[in-house]
């Protein structure tokens, strides 16, 4: 009864916690979108700090809402682009910046979502060792009896193994995530100066373009006073 009553407690917690992240919340406003940063959110979550349902829930949470916050802003970036001189330029810019942010916070819902199904797997395999043990009808033994030295020295060595690996495996994730913000970063400061060259360009092209609107202006405008003088001297 007593497993029965844990199972169904387990249960609901998963539910509720599913049912929370299944939530698709509403972005920003556009003003709140200008300012937002999906990297500020990324970094709440370097790699190998989530150890807990808590912090998995909270950084699934956080991919949700980012996601629909990049989504949003990226709409707003293309009404923004079609009025633009440089109207495909600058689409381009506004799927670049999408495609980068999605990509940064992918290893925060890839590191959450693997807590999740490891969590999972202990759990499970916690309610089959408590099941076993009330068919048994004999008590769970934290330690084994009578464990040789040898035995516990090789549980030891492969402990510290597996902590060996788990903490290169760690650092690799943590170089791989700031590597990622690198480049990110530098894309972003690339798109900036592009951006900064293009509209130095369009103004160019403006300028060029108003400078022949006047010189024809100028031009039909001398034609037509050589016409009226013309004019003037075959009536005289």
């Amino acid at each position: 009864m007593k497993l029965f009553l844990k199972m169904l407690v387990a249960g609901s917690v998963l539910l509720s916690s599913q049912f929370a992240w299944a939530q698709t919340p509403a972005p920003l406003d556009e003003t709140a979108l200008h300012f937002y940063s999906v990297q500020d959110d990324v970094a709440k979550y370097p790699a190998g700090s989530i150890q807990s349902h808590e912090a998995a829930a909270s950084a699934l949470e956080m991919v949700t809402t980012a996601r629909a916050n990049i989504e949003a802003r990226y709409k707003v970036d293309q009404r923004t682009c079609y009025p633009k001189f440089f109207t495909t330029s600058c689409l381009n810019k506004a799927t670049e910046r999408r495609r980068l942010e999605l990509l940064m916070v992918k290893p925060v819902e890839i590191e959450a979502n693997a807590y999740v199904r490891q969590a999972r797997v202990v759990e499970r395999d916690k309610r089959l060792a408590e099941k076993a043990a009330e068919n048994s009808g004999k008590p769970m033994l934290t330690e084994t009896p009578g464990e040789n030295k040898a035995a516990t020295d090789a549980k030891n060595l492969e402990s510290e193994k597996n902590s060996a690996s788990k903490e290169t495996a760690r650092k690799a994730r943590a170089d791989a995530y700031a590597d990622k913000n690198a480049k990110y970063a530098e894309k972003q400061q690339n798109l900036k100066e592009n951006e900064a060259a293009e509209e130095q360009k369009r103004a160019e092209n403006i300028k060029k373009y108003e400078e022949k609107v006047k010189a024809s202006e100028a031009r039909q405008k001398e034609i037509l006073e050589k016409k009226a003088e013309k004019e003037r001297a075959h009536s005289n």
